[in-house]
């Protein structure tokens, strides 16, 4: 009868320990997760500005930022393209300081993005993590975003 307890205790400080990992990178925005998005949200970012500064125009899909260095930088690009939601835009200035106010796409896959906060990059490729009601407030005011 003992064993039956010890491994219901085992497992129960197995749990706990993995839903204090999952709080612990949800709240720590320094977390390899959290790092790892903000990352792929700045590489997509620059390569719609690489993409209209070797072609002169805008990307309008995915398939744009294959001429970029995307694909040299990030090879499962297409795979981790799949949650990132780009706002195919024209109406950038060239530079990226200048787009500071601008969305420019955000991060609606996986756990955080359900527990209510949603890591976006803005234009000028500064990225911050917001509430979900904060970016679809944005999202509203926005007609130019696709």
């Amino acid at each position: 009868m003992h064993r039956k307890w010890a491994w219901l205790a085992a497992a129960a400080v197995l749990f706990s320990a993995w839903v204090l990992g999952i709080a612990w990178d949800y709240f720590d925005h320094s977390s390899i997760p959290h790092a790892a998005i903000q990352s792929w949200l700045k590489l997509f970012g620059s390569s719609i500005y690489e993409y209209h500064s070797k072609t002169g125009q805008w990307p309008h899909a995915l398939d744009d930022l294959a001429q970029t260095s995307l694909p040299a930088t990030m090879p499962g690009w297409r795979q981790t393209a799949a949650p990132v939601k780009i706002l195919w835009r024209d109406d950038l200035n060239i530079d990226p300081k200048e787009n500071a106010d601008v969305l420019l796409l955000y991060y609606e896959g996986g756990m955080f993005s359900k527990l209510g906060r949603v890591w976006v990059c803005w234009g000028d490729l500064r990225t911050e993590y917001i509430p979900v009601s904060d970016l679809r407030a944005r999202l509203a005011k926005e007609p130019a975003a696709q």
